[in-house]
């Protein structure tokens, strides 16, 4: 009779764990969203009196998996800017976790599918992209340095404005800009699709079996 119960029981308990799973994909995406934005919000940017270079902004950038790091004079402004390797460990770990779950059946392997692509987009994508990004920020900030720059950086994009002309003790008359998709949003995306995947509607539902008379 126990076993029976269990029998009974199993499948249900399995649809609803994968949900709560897939519910915690969404919410982690979100909650992640927030943390990379609050980490990139000031990047590159010294905001007080009180910093080694007080309300410098960063002349050198270096995107890497270890963080993103923002130079002034060759010292370190802001950084590691940890979005980029959080993000890529969340989704290396839930692989990992999905993988391991596999055998729940097909709903998982399809969140599975869609966290393995995720997780390769992201590194396999993210990292060349980013050294890419770095080479030609680094040479545009190297450009009329004495015009001044702008660096910005948000989850989904890594932003340079290089003044490259600019009126003696007035504004700049031409400048050239820069943008890059961070890598981070990809993954954000990914672990958001993940969760997704979790939710879909599927043709078939979890059957009890009935219990002999």
């Amino acid at each position: 009779m126990r076993g029976s119960a269990m029998l009974t029981t199993l499948p249900i308990m399995s649809l609803r764990r994968l949900r709560a799973w897939a519910v915690l994909c969404l919410l982690a995406a979100l909650l992640l969203y927030g943390i990379c934005f609050l980490d990139t919000v000031l990047a590159g940017h010294s905001v007080t009196d009180t910093d080694p270079f007080p309300y410098a902004s960063a002349d050198a950038v270096r995107y890497e998996l270890r963080g993103m790091r923002y130079l002034y004079q060759g010292s370190l402004l802001t950084g590691p800017h940890l979005g980029y390797p959080l993000v890529l460990s969340v989704l290396a770990v839930n692989t990992a976790l999905l993988w391991g779950a596999r055998s729940w059946g097909a709903p998982v392997k399809q969140m599975l599918h869609v966290s393995v692509a995720a997780l390769l987009v992201t590194l396999g994508l993210g990292w060349p992209m980013l050294a890419i990004a770095q080479k030609q920020h680094n040479t545009l900030l190297s450009r009329s340095p004495q015009h001044g720059a702008s660096v910005r950086a948000s989850p989904a994009v890594l932003h340079v404005r290089q003044c490259v002309k600019r009126q003696t003790e007035g504004p700049c008359l031409h400048a050239t800009t820069l943008n890059f998709p961070n890598p981070t949003a990809w993954g954000l995306a990914g672990l958001l699709l993940t969760g997704l995947a979790g939710l879909q509607r599927r043709g078939t539902h979890p059957v009890r079996v009935s219990r002999p008379a």
